[in-house]
């Protein structure tokens, strides 16, 4: 689910807890920040890099992106990174999840702007490249109903969370 799919499923009720871009303004809602994230570059078989230039090195390459009706948030995350680097990305290609976006670029039909840990899903042809850029960075908060704090399952949830801060994983 995307981040405000999240917040109105655990603003109903029909959500225990959840992982969600930071931040998050509504007052029913409390988040503890858990990981720091980055944006980073994903390239196919055949896209040129080159770490002087950073992401500007493929300003003139297609861009496949998240679909905004999938993550307004992200879309205009990735947006807002490409013009602090002097360019509008050519949109050749939305799609609603992470896994299409690097097959996508795994078939060699753009580059595109992901979370650092979409590398964890190894696809062949596809490579990383990451951005120095201040921009590129967002939190990640675990986030449940005020109301819900005191439930069991999510002070437990909660507290496996806590207990399994890996290096990666804000204070």
């Amino acid at each position: 689910m995307s981040t405000p799919e999240q917040v109105a499923a655990l603003a109903a009720g029909d959500l225990d807890i959840g992982f969600v871009r930071l931040p998050v303004s509504d007052e029913r809602i409390v988040v503890r920040r858990v990981l720091d994230e980055r944006l980073v570059v994903a390239l196919g078989p055949g896209r040129a890099w080159n770490p002087r230039l950073g992401l500007r090195s493929v300003a003139a390459e297609p861009f496949i992106i998240i679909a905004r009706s999938t993550s307004a948030s992200f879309y205009d995350h990735a947006l807002s990174v490409c013009a602090a680097s002097g360019f509008a990305p050519h949109i050749v290609q939305e799609a609603n999840d992470l896994f299409a976006i690097l097959s996508l670029v795994g078939a060699g039909l753009g580059v595109s702007l992901v979370p650092r840990s979409a590398a964890l899903m190894r696809l062949p042809g596809v490579s990383f490249q990451e951005l120095s850029l201040p921009e590129a960075a967002w939190n990640i908060g675990l986030a449940w109903h005020r109301d819900s704090g005191d439930v069991p399952l999510v002070q437990g949830f909660i507290k496996i969370v806590k207990n399994s801060r890996t290096p990666t994983l804000a204070p």
